[in-house]
C-alpha cells in the first residue's frame, strides 16, 4: 500500500456475517459510521444487507485520498471501534479503484434497490470492463435508475464490484425483470463469473467536510 500514490482516490469495501443480534450490530457500527463522517478526505459511504442473507451486510466507503484512510485507521478511536465491532462479525475486508461510475440521484434507504454484482474476471480485464459498461448503459435506460459504480479490486485484479442503485424497490425490480428478459447479463456472463445480488439499503452518508 505504501508504493502507490497517498494523494490518490480509494474505496473500501467491507462484507460483514453478524453473528448475534444485527439490530446490535446495526446501532455500533452507525457510531462508527458517524465518526468516519468527520474525517479529513472521507467522502461518503453506503452500507447494505443482503436480502438472501439478513445477516450479511456490505459497506463502501470512499475516501478522497489514500492519506486521509491510512491516518484514520491508526486513531485510537478507530483501533478502539473495531475492537467493539470484531466479536459481532465475521469479516472480509478489500479496497478497490473505481474504474467507471455514474451519479444520477440517490437511492432511497429503507428499499431494496440496491443491486451488487461480484465478478470474477475470466480472461482480459479489458473485455470484461467493456461488456461490464454495456450492462450498465442499460440499466441507466431503465426507470428511477440511479447511478453505477463499477469497482475493480487493489488486493485481487481479477476481481471486481458493479453497484447499481434505482430511486426505489419497485424501479430495481422492474428493471431486473427488464434485464433479465433482454438478455442483458450474457456479455458479462462470458466474460467472468459473477452473481447478481439484492440488497436492503441500510445507509447513506456523507463526511461532514463532502
Amino acid at each position: 500500500m505504501t508504493d502507490r500514490d497517498l494523494s490518490s482516490p480509494l474505496t473500501t469495501v467491507h462484507r460483514f456475517t453478524v453473528k448475534g443480534d444485527p439490530r446490535r450490530f446495526e446501532q455500533e457500527f452507525r457510531e462508527h459510521s458517524q465518526y468516519l463522517r468527520g474525517r479529513r478526505d472521507f467522502s461518503y459511504l453506503v452500507t447494505v444487507r443482503l436480502l438472501d442473507s439478513p445477516a450479511s451486510y456490505v459497506h463502501v466507503g470512499h475516501w478522497r485520498s489514500l492519506e486521509g484512510f491510512i491516518e484514520t485507521v491508526h486513531t485510537e478511536t478507530f483501533l478502539e471501534h473495531v475492537r467493539c465491532l470484531e466479536p459481532m462479525v465475521d469479516t472480509e475486508a478489500d479496497q478497490a479503484v473505481s474504474v467507471d461510475r455514474l451519479l444520477v440521484r440517490n437511492a432511497l434507504p429503507g428499499h431494496d434497490n440496491v443491486v451488487l454484482l461480484p465478478c470474477t474476471v475470466l480472461g482480459g480485464v479489458r473485455e470484461f470492463e467493456k461488456e461490464a459498461r454495456e450492462l450498465f448503459r442499460f440499466l441507466a435506460g431503465t426507470g428511477g435508475f440511479g447511478g453505477f459504480d463499477l469497482l475493480r479490486s487493489t488486493f485481487r485484479p481479477q476481481r471486481y464490484l458493479g453497484m447499481a442503485w434505482w430511486a426505489d424497490t419497485g424501479s430495481c425490480e422492474r428493471a431486473l425483470v427488464r434485464a433479465e428478459r433482454a438478455g442483458a447479463y450474457g456479455g458479462l456472463g462470458r466474460a467472468a463469473r459473477f452473481r447478481v445480488e439484492r440488497t436492503r439499503h441500510i445507509a447513506y452518508e456523507r463526511g461532514l467536510a463532502a
